[in-house]
């Protein structure tokens, strides 16, 4: 049995990419799989053709929006999201985020981590603070530049990556062995803010809410680390969310894409490593799949043919929305990313 999302059908070949993407992630019948990304896709590329760097926007809604919508204008993706990386939250949170000696080095947070969750001050008022209004500008920004034509999403983390960024990850995950009880309270903090931030975003014009949840990689906590210590919290977090949702956790989900659709995620978006065809069958009628076309080695260092046999693996693996399996590299280049919508495109004049 096939999954209706990948099928053709008489009535539905006008859907603008808004109108496709929103149906295959309710799992409704399409022509065609959209094409766009769960996470960040600036380029260096880009930044070099707009004058805008990361640090330039996120200062700025107006250049936030400019950096963003190069996914749709310069490469064709049929989505847009912000912000780019998961360092906004934990700023909020009173950590240092470390910019990079690059303009075009991905902000990443620097910290030794606190030793007990009563040593953290839980943020009043998040919504007014750090470089939360610029991304809610920038939301609203690219809904009035884009209307019905194509989503955008809003970017959160999820609860344990927060924790992880609050602890550090070494000490949390040698807490998840000596004191488990801790890690459960740092990641109860970030509760409230995460889901605050991710309504405001959907209330600005935001059509669905991607939970980035790098940190709860069975790759780092194995599968009974994310079960104790991330899906409790992911599934709270979605419940609390009041629109449509895309969990994603990066490296090998195979073993838990159960757990993870009983998060109650309308969409899981997953990486390379995971087996696509085991996801689409075990989440059948429950969840989107979205992904999982490689990052690291196609999308970054490949040929354009490599990039399109990866998509076309993702599209008879039957995934629903066809998406690069991770954060874009700053470092891919355009034409990669051109290929893999092209290669997704032509299945539609196929049908």
């Amino acid at each position: 049995m096939k999954r209706i999302s990948g099928n053709c059908s008489v009535g539905i070949s006008e859907l603008t990419p808004k109108m496709r993407f929103l149906k295959a992630l309710r799992l409704k019948r399409v022509d065609r799989p959209p094409v766009l990304a769960a996470n960040q896709t600036a380029t260096v590329e880009q930044m070099e053709s707009l004058g805008i760097y990361y640090r330039d926007a996120y200062s700025d809604p107006m250049k936030m929006a400019a950096l963003a919508s190069a996914a749709w204008e310069q490469v064709g993706l049929e989505g847009v999201g912000v912000p780019f990386c998961q360092t906004v939250e934990a700023e909020v949170f009173g950590l240092e985020v470390n910019w990079g000696r690059k303009k075009t080095s991905i902000p990443v947070v620097s910290f030794k981590g606190c030793v007990a969750p009563e040593g953290i001050d839980v943020p009043e008022n998040i919504l007014e603070r750090g470089r939360i209004p610029v991304v809610l500008d920038a939301i609203e920004v690219l809904k009035e530049r884009y209307g019905d034509e194509i989503p955008v999403l809003g970017h959160v983390i999820g609860p344990f990556s927060l924790a992880a960024h609050l602890a550090n990850m070494e000490k949390i995950l040698k807490m998840s062995i000596k004191r488990p009880g801790l890690v459960e309270e740092f990641t109860e903090l970030g509760m409230d803010a995460i889901a605050e931030y991710a309504n405001a975003m959907l209330e600005r014009g935001a059509d669905a809410i991607v939970i980035e949840n790098m940190f709860a990689s069975v790759d780092i906590l194995g599968v009974k680390g994310y079960i104790t210590f991330a899906k409790p919290f992911d599934r709270e977090l979605i419940r609390r969310i009041r629109g449509p949702t895309i969990l994603h956790i990066c490296g090998d989900c195979t073993d838990i894409i159960g757990e993870m659709i009983e998060t109650g995620a309308t969409c899981l978006s997953i990486d390379s490593k995971t087996n696509a065809r085991f996801a689409v069958d075990v989440s059948r009628n429950k969840a989107a799949i979205m992904g999982n076309v490689d990052t690291v080695y196609t999308l970054t260092f490949g040929k354009s043919h490599d990039v399109e046999a990866e998509a076309q693996r993702s599209m008879e693996a039957g995934i629903d929305i066809i998406a690069p399996g991770c954060s874009l590299s700053p470092l891919t280049p355009n034409r990669n990313v051109r290929a893999m919508v092209e290669a997704v495109k032509r299945r539609e004049m196929s049908c």
